[in-house]
């Protein structure tokens, strides 16, 4: 067999992750870089970090000349065909590759082909961000998702943002000292309002550094916390209506559900059980929850191949993605 390279990127808020998949010899290759969000870093940065990527799994499997056979790139942020487009063209010319052999498409389709490779379902990302999408009988649907600024509930970003309020109310006397609050603001050595908008509005990634203290958060509620507690199950509750909504949209009434995120997985048995509670009680019927089976970033992979009907390089490469892309 001629040696022909599948890379597949999983491009987040807080880092971007690629693999690159040698079908001769059926090796996988990953490596980790930055975030690469575009709607966080631009598509300028987002390129640059995304093309190291790409250069540095082929420099992996051996490559001499950065020639694959598809580049699948799934991103968080980009919601239209103009943007994405702009970053394919401009990710082509950075890691001088041919335009056509890159497709941009939105990290839900590669999380999705994660968890349920071929088959329906619906998956709902919590990581630094959110976001909810199903498909079944090729139908698709997308709910939520719109950026931190207006939406990502349940996701780091929501549960850091709510946390450090309570750490400003705290400092500036606005409501007595919730136990969170004082562990926050200990642990990160906040000692007045003006030490959390530093934190904040001085990093590089104000997002990233936001959704960072979801780590705190999550260890504060499996301690007992009460206020930790409220912000978590209200932040999960207001998730699970939106995977409820996606579920209802497609109409399937016994619908196979999926997770991924670092959020997710951080503190999955924990998250499963809450999510699969409230989806039951919201939908009235039993839900069953499927584990992620792949990286998202050979999710990509999958989702790319699918999206350009390439079904005989699928059948062929998700052999390989099964045996090293495993979690």
């Amino acid at each position: 067999m001629v040696r022909s390279a599948l890379v597949g990127v999983d491009s987040g808020a807080t880092k971007t992750e690629a693999v690159g998949i040698d079908m001769a010899s059926q090796v996988c290759v990953f490596t980790s870089e930055s975030s690469s969000n575009p709607s966080v870093v631009g598509i300028e940065k987002a390129s640059t970090v995304i093309a190291s990527a790409i250069e540095k799994v082929l420099a992996g499997l051996s490559y001499e000349k950065p020639t694959p056979y598809l580049v699948a790139v799934g991103t968080a942020g980009v919601v239209s065909k103009n943007y994405a487009d702009a970053l394919r063209k401009r990710l082509a010319e950075l890691a001088g590759i041919p335009v056509d052999r890159v497709v941009v498409f939105e990290d839900v389709i590669a999380a999705h082909a994660s968890v349920f490779l071929l088959d329906d379902g619906v998956v709902g990302i919590l990581g630094t961000g959110s976001c909810v999408y199903g498909d079944y009988a090729g139908h698709s649907i997308r709910v939520g998702g719109w950026g931190h600024l207006l939406g990502d509930e349940g996701s780091g970003y929501r549960l850091g943002l709510k946390s450090l309020r309570e750490v400003l109310e705290c400092l500036d006397s606005l409501k007595e000292c919730s136990d969170l609050a004082t562990l926050i603001a200990r642990s990160m050595g906040f000692s007045s309002a003006s030490d959390v908008l530093s934190y904040v509005y001085y990093s590089e990634n104000p997002k990233t550094a936001v959704a960072s203290v979801a780590t705190a958060v999550m260890k504060a509620y499996k301690s007992g916390d009460k206020t930790a507690a409220r912000i978590v199950e209200g932040e999960i509750e207001e998730f699970a209506k939106q995977v409820a909504a996606a579920i209802r949209k497609i109409g399937v009434y016994s619908p196979k559900v999926g997770f991924t995120g670092s959020v997710y997985r951080e503190n999955r048995e924990l998250l499963k059980h809450l999510l699969k509670k409230k989806l039951e009680e919201l939908l009235g019927l039993e839900v069953e929850i499927f584990e992620q089976r792949v990286r998202t970033s050979c999710g990509a992979v999958i989702a790319g191949l699918k999206l350009r009907g390439d079904s005989a390089t699928l059948a062929r490469a998700l052999n390989t993605i099964e045996k090293c892309c495993l979690y």
